[in-house]
């Protein structure tokens, strides 16, 4: 059964549904130099500004996917979450916090979903290698699922033609993060002001 719910991980002293797309290049410089030491299961920042520029890229990307998708550009940058939960999720954060949120208070066009992260729109590109570990082999096999952008609408016959349930059950079986869940995109630039912290 699919879930009927989302899942907002972040970091609590910064607060939920921030895009680190969105912050200037010396805000991200200040925030590496203060997160590019902690003690996470898997920290980005020190990883340095690289890995920002292709996080950009892949915003950028499925920015492009929506407007394809929905005939018009988002208000803004999306906030990120998974389809039900992943809790492992909360490892990335020094003092992970998460939010649940129903997908019935969201419109068609306020939350898409991909499989697996969207960072793959990029290697799907050739813009940027991925990670041998993401995928368990040093080669990155582009499939036609990688490309696509669902609705909520959409999921029941994308589980079903892609084996999603399947996937993300052998994905987790092989301690393969990325491919454990259903990335969330969230398009509402308001839904700070409608849940209840």
């Amino acid at each position: 059964m699919i879930p009927s719910f989302l899942t907002h991980y972040y970091e609590a002293e910064r607060g939920p549904f921030k895009n680190i797309c969105d912050l200037s290049e010396a805000e991200l410089d200040r925030l590496i130099s203060a997160e590019r030491d902690a003690n996470t299961a898997f920290n980005r920042f020190a990883l340095g500004k690289d890995f920002f520029k292709i996080r950009r890229a892949a915003d950028d990307l499925l920015i492009e996917k929506y407007i394809a998708k929905f005939g018009r550009g988002p208000a803004g940058r999306p906030f990120y979450a998974v389809l039900g939960q992943f809790d492992r999720t909360l490892s990335m954060y020094r003092d992970g916090r998460s939010i649940q949120l129903d997908l019935s208070q969201f419109s068609r066009e306020q939350v898409t979903f991909m499989y697996p992260d969207h960072f793959v729109l990029v290697w799907s590109k050739g813009l940027y290698p991925p990670p041998p570990a993401l995928f368990g082999s040093s080669v990155y096999s582009h499939e036609p699922l990688h490309d696509c952008l669902f609705t909520y609408d959409d999921l029941p016959e994308a589980f079903r033609v892609y084996s999603l349930e399947d996937r993300i059950a052998q994905a987790k079986e092989k301690d393969l993060w990325v491919s454990s869940y259903v990335e969330a995109h969230i398009w509402d630039p308001d839904i700070r002001k409608k849940i209840r912290m």
